[in-house]
């Protein structure tokens, strides 16, 4: 399209004082295919249509489009969009891509094999865990990517460059997909299940930052933010090293399982030493429990999660606590405490500090 045509469709105005850029963010636009549909949806937001672009890889589809794309009915699509996590769109919203219509004609396999309620869960499951990687993904462009400069075509080539480490990223999310299920294979052998929930024989462990509230209120948000990122990749680096798996980071804490006490002893004693060592984190403590464990959508349930969210409330900073039993079963030296009372515990519960050898405590 030529500036005449730009200038009939309404998105060029050669009069205004942004004429000449505004006339290269179109042509570089139109290069990289876009339609006319999308020049009009983003004649505000041209830097940023090349990442658009190539995230959608096609064309963009209503609901109605999508359904009679991929032969899925439309309530049925959309059931699948909002369990996805995605907004409902309106009648002639061109919100989904071909992709997603290939998607749903898909279903129906997996429905054959696991039921369409479990299909369904499984999709919110990977919607949610999509939605993080995107914000990481867009936060990670934003912070060290997007150029600090007014020049719009600058930022939109910029977006272009991101938007062509899609495939590889598809690629990434594979192959790490296929190695995390051959190690949850592993681990779920011989596993039972129970009202609708895998249950496991396994420990759990929380470990938490001491004074995070003072340190989030005496701290600049860069230097809050360097420490809240050293604590998750300490956290995410020494429980994957020792063979246990990270179930949520929230904020200036991390829950983690492992198969045995002596693992989970293990990881929360490196944990302990290994932000010690850093000079900004402030002391943390650790709390494990141990025994049957409800697991489901990746997450985990039970008494013994309550019982170790309990303890690791009882330790003091720099200590990581357990029930006798369980210092017993990990064989590390231990030193007993005063019986505990534990809310939503009957009776006072046994607690021991772990103290390993060599830690002079």
């Amino acid at each position: 399209m030529n500036a005449a045509a730009l200038e009939a469709l309404g998105v060029y105005d050669p009069a205004s004082p942004q004429a000449s850029e505004t006339l290269e963010l179109l042509s570089y636009a139109l290069e990289l295919g876009a339609t006319t549909d999308d020049l009009l949806e983003f004649r505000d937001q041209l830097a940023g249509l090349p990442s658009v672009l190539a995230m959608r890889d096609g064309p963009a589809l209503t609901l109605r489009d999508a359904a009679e794309r991929s032969g899925v009915a439309e309530d049925k699509l959309l059931r699948i969009a909002t369990a996805a996590g995605l907004p409902t769109p309106g009648e002639d919203d061109r919100v989904f891509s071909e992709g997603f219509s290939d998607l749903g004609a898909g279903i129906e396999s997996a429905e054959l094999l696991f039921g369409e309620e479990a299909v369904l869960q499984l999709i919110r499951v990977m919607g949610s865990g999509m939605a993080r990687i995107a914000d990481a993904i867009m936060s990670a462009f934003f912070v060290n990517v997007e150029p600090d400069s007014s020049e719009r075509l600058e930022v939109a080539r910029a977006n272009a460059q991101a938007g062509a480490l899609i495939p590889g990223l598809a690629f990434a999310l594979d192959v790490l997909l296929r190695q995390h299920l051959q190690l949850a294979r592993r681990s779920s052998l011989g596993a039972a299940t129970e009202g609708g929930y895998e249950k496991r024989r396994m420990c759990v462990g929380f470990v938490d930052l001491v004074g995070s509230t003072r340190l989030a209120l005496g701290a600049t948000a860069s230097a809050l933010g360097e420490v809240l990122a050293e604590f998750e990749r300490a956290s995410s680096e020494v429980v994957s090293a020792r063979g246990g798996r990270v179930v949520k980071l929230i904020g200036d804490e991390v829950l983690f399982t492992a198969a045995n006490e002596r693992s989970a002893s293990e990881i929360a004693l490196a944990l302990r030493e290994r932000l010690a060592a850093h000079p900004s984190i402030p002391p943390v403590r650790a709390g494990l429990a141990g025994g049957d464990v409800l697991l489901r959508d990746g997450d985990v349930f039970g008494p013994v999660v309550n019982l170790a969210a309990r303890v690791v409330g009882a330790a003091g900073a720099g200590q990581v606590l357990v029930p006798a039993a369980f210092a017993a079963a990990a064989g590390i030296s231990a030193r007993p405490l005063r019986p505990r009372e534990l809310k939503g515990f009957e009776g006072a519960v046994e607690l021991c500090e772990l103290v390993p050898t060599g830690s002079g405590r």
